[in-house]
C-alpha cells in the first residue's frame, strides 16, 4: 500500500478527497451493512485514511462522501448500480465500461464488465487493482 500512495503522490494529474478519519469511515461501514453489502476491506479503509477517493480522466475509486453531495460516492455509487446482489460484492471504483470491485467472500478484487457484470480479471490485492484502474505504471 505504501508503494501506492507514493505513487498517487508523484502523480501530477486527477482529484483526490481529503483524508478521512475513523469516525466518518464506520458511519460508512454500518450504512454499507444495513443495505446489505459488505464492509469496506482495511487496505481500501487504509487508502481513504490517506486519499478520499481519485478521479482522473473517467477513472475513479470511490470515496466517501460525508456531506452527500458530490459524485462517486461509495455507498451511492453501488446503491445505483444494477450489481447482482447474489454476488455480493462491494463496487470500489470505475472507468466507463468496468467497475473494480471486493467480493468478501473469496478475499479477491475484481474487475467487472460494467454491462453485464462478467469477471473479466482477479487481484489478489488493493493496490494491483487501483494501480490497473488508474492506468498506474507499477
Amino acid at each position: 500500500m505504501k508503494r501506492l500512495l507514493a505513487q498517487i503522490n508523484t502523480l501530477d494529474y486527477g482529484i483526490t478527497g481529503y483524508p478521512l478519519d475513523e469516525k466518518a469511515i464506520n458511519r460508512e461501514q454500518s450504512a454499507l451493512i444495513s443495505c446489505g453489502l459488505p464492509s469496506i476491506p482495511a487496505d481500501v479503509i487504509e487508502f481513504l485514511k490517506h486519499y478520499n477517493g481519485f478521479l482522473a480522466e473517467g477513472r475513479c475509486i470511490f470515496g466517501i462522501d460525508i456531506n452527500k453531495h458530490s459524485l462517486y460516492d461509495l455507498l451511492a455509487e453501488n446503491i445505483m448500480a444494477d450489481s447482482p446482489q447474489h454476488q455480493n460484492i462491494l463496487l470500489l471504483g470505475a472507468t466507463s465500461e468496468t467497475y473494480i470491485a471486493w467480493q468478501a467472500a473469496t478475499q479477491n478484487y475484481l474487475l467487472i464488465d460494467k454491462s453485464t457484470f462478467m469477471v473479466l480479471h482477479t487481484f489478489k490485492n488493493f493496490p494491483d487493482a487501483a494501480r490497473y484502474i488508474l492506468q498506474i505504471d507499477d
